[in-house]
């Protein structure tokens, strides 16, 4: 009785767990919006679905989700998350795009039927089965363009019946009342600038060495980016620069694979 009981509970904190992200970068003024505040987002802090995320000229933010699916966002931006669910029932995201330009990281699959991940403008819709890619719109011209940075992305404007398919390297626009354009190919120094200037990058810390060992491994995500340990690892624990040798302790002294240990004894 007791294990059905349990199995019972498990299953219902499953199927309501909330999906969330948190920032691991934040680089000038970023905000987060809702219903009820506005609040100044920082490393650590959590964003939910109905949150709105808003950069400021030259800021920028990295979101990890709980799916480890990354979002970056570029200056001038908003970015409201209005559906993100990541269970066996339902498995789809909708990001709303208001202006501005975000990166999307895809690590979890879709198949664009029954599960979905779509950032929609209000002229357009770009949804993925898992990969990166680029989605910005003007307000001022109501274009919407796609990059597709790896893999593929299905793309159409809202006046359009079936997608058209932009693969990696090429681009697409779409514009208020129009047809998305046909995919065109990225000039290969173009597309670096694009990657480079839109993959955001942790601000790494400062190294510090406790007698002569090595620094502390960083923890890297999908493209390389190395980011600051999450809050309670013992890798922050690891970085104290306060002294570790007292009077009547072990002095230990590690000099490449090697370990001396040399006892001091009390006075």
């Amino acid at each position: 009785m007791k294990k059905i009981l349990f199995s019972i509970l498990f299953i219902a904190q499953t199927s309501f767990a909330v999906e969330y992200g948190v920032f691991m970068v934040v680089k000038g003024k970023v905000s987060i919006e809702n219903a009820k505040e506005t609040v100044d987002a920082k490393v650590n802090s959590k964003i939910q679905v109905g949150d709105t995320v808003v950069t400021a000229k030259d800021s920028r933010a990295k979101i990890v989700m709980t799916d480890r699916n990354i979002i970056n966002i570029s200056p001038d931006t908003r970015l409201k998350i209005e559906k993100y669910t990541n269970s066996a029932d339902d498995k789809n995201v909708k990001l709303n795009l208001i202006e501005g330009k975000v990166r999307n990281n895809v690590e979890q699959k879709y198949d664009n039927e029954t599960t979905r991940f779509e950032v929609r403008t209000a002229t357009a819709v770009a949804g993925v089965r898992g990969t990166q890619f680029i989605t910005s719109y003007d307000k001022a011209t109501k274009i919407t363009e796609v990059v597709t940075i790896t893999g593929h992305i299905h793309f159409k404007s809202t006046g359009m019946v079936g997608p058209i398919v932009v693969e990696k390297g090429e681009k697409s626009q779409a514009q208020d009342g129009g047809i998305a354009a046909p995919p065109v190919k990225i000039p290969d120094k173009e597309f670096q600038q694009i990657d480079s200037e839109t993959a955001i990058k942790a601000k790494q810390p400062d190294k510090a060495v406790v007698g002569n060992s090595p620094p502390v491994p960083a923890i890297v995500d999908r493209n390389g980016d190395k980011l600051p340990p999450p809050p309670g690892t013992h890798l922050e624990d690891m970085r104290r620069t306060d002294p570790l040798i007292k009077d009547g302790t072990t002095i230990r002294r590690f000099e490449k694979s090697k370990v001396n240990v040399i006892t001091q004894p009390s006075p």
